[in-house]
């Protein structure tokens, strides 16, 4: 029986399942590989930075299923950082799981990084500086891998593609 809720065809999921897990798995160790780099080896802290941010974001985006759509409008907004929603170190620890001090260590690295901003009521907020950061080749080299790995599943996933040994 074919579950409605799956974007693709189980069966044909099913033929390409270990071709799949591997490619999978490919991308997602690359990923791990460039954060462990970039976070010097923290794998902690873009997970705390992305908590942050999506924290301080979230308006600007709604929920459609398991996937978020863009408010256009607001999200590029000149005056758009004046309507981020502030988090702390308790939000972050809850969302993450991780103990609210080694949260408040992290943010404190985040901020002498220059990535993170605190205001004088303890609120977090992600810089401006970090999306330069991150947006300008970091992010367009993990895109570049995303959109190449997804290709090759969606190739794998087409009804025509071949079962393995035939």
């Amino acid at each position: 029986m074919e579950n409605p809720t799956l974007p693709f065809d189980p069966e044909q999921y099913d033929a390409h399942r270990n071709s799949i897990a591997v490619v999978m798995a490919h991308f997602f160790l690359r990923y791990l590989n460039l954060l462990y780099r970039e976070f010097e080896g923290d794998l902690l802290l873009p997970m705390v930075l992305g908590e942050i941010a999506h924290h301080n974001i979230f308006r600007f985006f709604s929920r459609k299923g398991d996937s978020v759509e863009v408010n256009e409008k607001a999200a590029n907004s000149p005056d758009r950082r004046k309507h981020l929603e502030p988090t702390n170190a308790y939000s972050i620890s809850q969302a993450t799981g991780i103990p609210r001090e080694t949260v408040r260590r992290k943010i404190d690295k985040l901020e002498k990084k220059g990535w993170v901003v605190k205001n004088d009521r303890g609120e977090v907020f992600f810089s401006p500086t970090v999306s330069d950061h991150f947006t300008k080749d970091f992010n367009k080299k993990i895109l570049s891998e995303l959109l190449s790995t997804s290709e090759t599943i969606r190739n794998l996933l087409k009804p025509d593609s071949k079962k393995p040994g035939k």
